[in-house]
């Protein structure tokens, strides 16, 4: 603790002081500005020094803040002629806080463009701020809370101008905005500063899932200031902290009413987003209500009046928000053509007095808009390519536009006072209406040039727009409503085809998956076409389309040949043979969609093509089979056409190469093969028969009781059925 012998160390949350807390609206619907309450509940006056003391007697209760935000120191340090506003206009700030005394300044966030700052921009900043706050004038506030907590980012323990190393006669608070937000390790440009002393960062919060908010306790006289700060933060996460309440404000425990609370933040304001949930801005609505004044950082737009918000009609129930705008204008629209103002707030026990104070040495900016809809008589192009002209051959909208560019300049200059740059921001928006739609417009880039020397953004300072007629609107909209059908059916291209054609098949029954042709190498031939798209020819697509597929077909033609065959007795066989090898294929289909996406560690299939077409098939060991198998009645060979009580322990040679196994009364196993002249195997790995003249030899007699029966011989049949 430093700086005082009261000790603030016993904080209580605002959600705990029930009997002081004011009443809360839970609603996340914005709340509209109410009047202000009558002058016995208000908290803000005219001003301070005419009730309390005449002006000329110095007045000790009175503590005096000049108020900024949106700095953007370095902004446009890359473009010609607006590359030292920003800085200069700061300078501005710190010489009005010199010149009015006041006991701190509070910047809302934004004091640096970029957040990672340009090296001039950084020296420059510096130099300013050891300009102005670094001297020997008497500070009168006190710091009564714990800066451990208050700069938790920091090493040192205490405010800067309680450093013995340090001679601070202008205290600096800042909060941090979205330009010079967290980055990195956590650190922002304004930390540099902070660490040498030059300012004092606060409100900075590392985690997102709870905020913690203790405030800053300042005391001059008998006024008590709580100065809660919270920096730059997604608004969507913001909301949601509000709403599941993990957001805590610290409130001194003895005493709480006598203190005037003032929160300075940097979020949006207005609604931003309708097809977001949060609207992605605060609500007004979901800030406790014992502030007596708000601080708005990020809006750019400038209201110097304070804006009285109240949440429900009891006396009293309601906070001010101040909206100081940004210092200079980084986007070209009338908001932002407004005068530019810091502000000097007055803090006298629970009452305060707000005053703009206009910045001098803002560039002057003027933002209009120009119609052009009627074509003057005998000026009308006869096509649609050739651009209206009067008698002199030039052309009618750029003389109207340059017209109205004059005129605006004209008006910048007379406005411009002593201090302001010479060559003033113009924004003029053309709008192409009635006669003028069928009319190639104008180059805007080509007019802007030639107020080169008159116009500090003489490239950008037109934009022009044609008003869509109803008839283009009504086709507009059947466009956007076949898009969103495109959008709801998905974007089909090389890259996300893959994905579409595995979510289409693995929600598909097992009766309808693909038996030889398998997703992944579906989507791996047609991934060939996208070398159409890096220079290859479509012939070269379509044959490495071809060779995809035949090789998928591969993979299932020598996984049939490595199975066992069984024995083929008699053309009627061939049927059989003909569903034993579309049950395999569909038991091969059942295992492969029931294996897992992926395999365990350590665990890899020998074949890595293999693995996304087919599975490994499984083996079965014929001496493990069940001895009480039933037998017919002559002992003959039971024709088994099933994997589980014909295949070998281990590969064959293929099919056609051995016989399947059978039974004989006494447990023993009959092999009954057949000749590689009768029955062979083509280089697809699939039986044919040979219907050659030659006979056939005879059959090896197995052993035991059965009897060998020769091979009936046929017409050769080709058993491809792909």
């Amino acid at each position: 603790m430093c700086g005082s012998d009261d000790s603030f160390e016993d904080f209580v949350a605002d959600s705990q002081m029930s009997s002081v807390r004011r009443p809360r609206e839970t609603e996340d619907s914005e709340v509209a500005c109410s009047q202000r309450p009558d002058a016995a509940h208000d908290t803000m006056v005219e001003d301070l020094d005419d009730d309390v003391k005449p002006a000329d007697v110095e007045v000790d209760d009175v503590i005096k803040i000049l108020v900024a935000t949106d700095i953007h120191c370095g902004y446009g340090e890359n473009k010609p002629n607006i590359h030292t506003d920003a800085v200069n206009t700061f300078e501005e700030v710190l010489q009005i806080a010199t010149e009015q005394k006041v006991d701190m300044v509070l910047l809302g966030g934004d004091l640096y463009h970029e957040n990672n700052p340009s090296r001039e921009c950084q020296h420059r900043v510096t130099q300013l701020l050891r300009k102005y706050c670094l001297n020997e004038n008497p500070i009168a506030l006190e710091f009564l809370s714990d800066a451990s907590v208050n700069f938790n980012q920091s090493v040192f323990d205490h405010v800067n101008y309680y450093d013995q190393n340090l001679n601070v006669g202008l205290p600096i608070f800042t909060i941090h905005g979205n330009h010079d937000d967290l980055s990195g390790k956590g650190l922002t440009a304004l930390d540099l500063l902070h660490e040498a002393g030059l300012v004092n960062l606060f409100g900075k919060h590392e985690s997102i899932q709870e905020f913690l908010i203790s405030p800053i306790l300042l005391r001059k006289g008998e006024t008590r200031l709580a100065l809660y700060g919270l920096g730059s933060q997604r608004d969507d996460r913001l909301v949601r902290a509000f709403k599941d309440e993990n957001i805590t404000f610290l409130r001194p425990n003895a005493g709480a009413e006598d203190w005037f609370n003032l929160f300075v933040l940097h979020q949006n304001r207005p609604r931003r987003a309708m097809h977001r949930s949060t609207g992605n801005y605060l609500p007004e609505s979901l800030i406790p209500q014992f502030f007596d004044l708000l601080v708005w950082g990020h809006e750019h737009e400038c209201k110097p009046d304070p804006q009285y918000v109240a949440a429900s009609e009891a006396v009293g129930d309601g906070f001010y928000i101040l909206q100081p705008g940004s210092t200079v204008a980084t986007s070209l629209t009338p908001e932002e053509a407004l005068q530019k103002n810091v502000f000097l707030i007055k803090i006298k026990g629970r009452k305060f007095a707000s005053k703009p104070i206009p910045l001098q040495t803002v560039r002057p900016m003027i933002c209009d808009e120009l119609l052009l809809d009627k074509i003057p008589p005998g000026c009308r192009p006869a096509t649609k390519l050739d651009r209206p002209r009067n008698r002199d051959g030039r052309y009618i909208d750029e003389m109207a536009i340059e017209a109205k560019l004059n005129e605006m300049i004209a008006r910048a200059k007379a406005k411009r006072g002593p201090r302001q740059p010479e060559m003033p921001l113009i924004r003029l928006k053309v709008i192409y209406d009635g006669d003028w739609l069928d009319i190639t417009p104008a180059n805007a880039k080509r007019i802007g040039l030639r107020y080169e020397n008159t116009v500090a953004n003489a490239v950008d300072m037109v934009t022009i727009k044609k008003n869509v007629s109803s008839e283009a609107r009504a086709r507009r909209q059947r466009g956007q409503q076949n898009n969103e059908l495109a959008d709801e059916l998905g974007h089909v291209s090389a890259a996300n085809l893959q994905t579409m054609i595995n979510d289409y098949f693995t929600h598909q029954p097992l009766d309808d998956q693909m038996t030889v042709l398998k997703p992944f190498g579906i989507g791996k031939a047609l991934d060939q076409y996208s070398e159409i798209e890096e220079g290859g020819t479509a012939a070269s697509a379509n044959r490495n389309f071809d060779n995809c597929l035949l090789a998928q077909i591969g993979v299932v033609r020598n996984t049939l040949k490595k199975m066992p065959l069984p024995p083929i007795e008699s053309l009627s066989d061939m049927e059989s043979f003909r569903d034993l090898i579309e049950k395999d294929l569909f038991e091969l289909k059942k295992a492969d969609c029931e294996r897992p996406a992926t395999a365990p560690e350590g665990e890899e299939d020998e074949d890595d093509e293999r693995r996304f077409y087919m599975p490994t098939p499984q083996r079965f060991n014929e001496e493990e089979e069940d001895d009480d198998e039933p037998m017919n009645s002559d002992d003959e060979p039971v024709s088994v056409f099933s994997r589980a009580a014909s295949q070998p322990k281990t590969r064959g040679r293929g099919r056609g190469s051995r016989g399947g196994a059978t039974r004989g009364t006494r447990g023993k196993a009959t092999k009954a093969s057949t000749s590689r002249a009768q029955i062979d195997s083509d280089d697809d790995g699939f039986v044919v028969l040979d219907d050659s003249d030659s006979p056939p030899p005879p059959a090896r007699a197995t052993r035991g009781r059965g009897r060998a029966k020769a091979t009936t011989t046929s017409r050769k049949r080709d058993m491809s059925f792909f």
